[in-house]
C-alpha cells in the first residue's frame, strides 16, 4: 500500500494504476459506449470486470440511459428511466452530489422501496458516481464485496472527479455493445501476472463451465443474460487466473484430467 494524503489513508498499487488509466481514458474522450467498455476493466479495486451504466438527467427531470457495458441488449435497463427521487440509488447520489458505495446486503436497508435490481444476479457491491455538472451519473456493479474503508470511498470519489472531465457530447445511444480495439490484449497483459492463481468469481465459474461444454461466447451470453462483450472479457480474466492462453489450453487440460482418472 502507498500512503496518499494525510490521516494514514492509503491506496493500493492497483488503485493508483487504475486511476492513471482512467485519466488517460477520459483524456482520449471516447464515445460513451466505448468509455463504458474501457471503464469496466479499470474501476474495480480488485481487478475484476465490472458492469457499467451511464445515465443523464434530461430537461424533463428524468434520468435516461446513455450507454452501458455488460448488459444484454434485451435487458430492461436500456429502457430504464427514473425521476429525481431519494428512494433510488442513482438519483439519490445525484441529489446529494456525492459518491454512494455499498454492498449488496445493504441495499434493502438503504433503499427499501427500490426493487428494480434482481437479487439473484451475481453482483456483490455497487458504486454510483455523479459527475460535476452536465447531469451525468455512472453506475458500477462489481462482482466482489467492498471493504468498509475510507480509502474505498475516496477511491471512487477520485474516479468521479476524473469522469467529470469527460467532455464528449452525450446523446441517446443505441446501446450497441463495444469491444474497443486492443482491449483484450491490453487487459490480458495487465492481469496475467497479477491475477494468476487467484480464485474465480461465481460468475467466472459459471462461464468456465459453459466454455468447457463447448458453448461459444454468443451462446454463453444468451444463457446467462449478459452481453457477449462482457463474456469475452471475463474469459480473458479466467484464462489469466488459470495461467493458460485460451480455449486450446483449456481443452488440453481437460484431456489430461480425463486421461489421469
Amino acid at each position: 500500500m502507498r500512503a496518499i494524503g494525510g490521516g494514514g489513508m492509503s491506496f493500493s498499487d492497483r488503485q493508483i494504476h487504475n486511476l492513471f488509466a482512467i485519466a488517460k481514458i477520459v483524456y482520449a474522450s471516447p464515445e460513451p459506449n466505448e468509455l463504458c467498455a474501457l471503464l469496466a476493466t479499470r474501476v474495480c479495486p480488485e481487478g475484476e470486470l465490472a458492469k457499467v451504466y451511464l445515465a443523464k438527467l434530461d430537461q424533463d427531470g428524468l434520468f435516461r440511459g446513455l450507454a452501458s457495458f455488460g448488459y444484454a441488449r434485451e435487458s430492461k435497463i436500456h429502457e430504464y428511466k427514473v425521476g429525481l427521487v431519494r428512494s433510488v440509488p442513482m438519483p439519490d447520489a445525484y441529489l446529494r452530489s456525492e459518491v454512494i458505495v455499498f454492498n449488496k446486503n445493504e441495499l434493502s436497508s438503504r433503499y427499501p422501496e427500490f426493487t428494480t435490481v434482481d437479487e439473484r444476479s451475481p453482483w456483490e457491491s455497487m458504486a454510483i458516481t455523479p459527475t460535476l455538472g452536465r447531469g451525468l451519473v455512472f453506475v458500477f456493479r462489481l462482482q466482489v464485496p467492498l471493504v468498509e474503508d475510507t480509502s474505498i470511498q475516496l477511491y471512487f470519489e477520485a474516479i468521479a472527479n476524473l469522469l467529470s472531465f469527460y467532455r464528449k457530447e452525450c446523446h441517446q445511444q443505441s446501446f450497441e455493445q463495444v469491444t474497443p480495439p486492443k482491449l483484450e490484449a491490453a487487459t490480458k497483459a495487465q492481469n496475467d501476472e497479477e491475477l494468476k492463481d487467484r480464485p474465480l468469481t461465481k460468475r467466472q465459474r459459471a462461464i468456465l463451465a459453459l466454455i468447457q461444454e463447448g458453448l461459444t461466447n454468443f451462446q454463453i451470453a444468451g444463457a446467462i443474460g449478459y452481453s457477449e462483450s462482457l463474456v469475452r472479457q471475463e474469459s480473458i480474466l479466467i484464462y489469466s487466473k488459470m495461467g493458460i492462453r485460451g480455449r486450446v489450453d483449456l481443452r488440453a487440460e481437460d484431456t489430461l484430467l480425463r486421461v489421469s482418472r
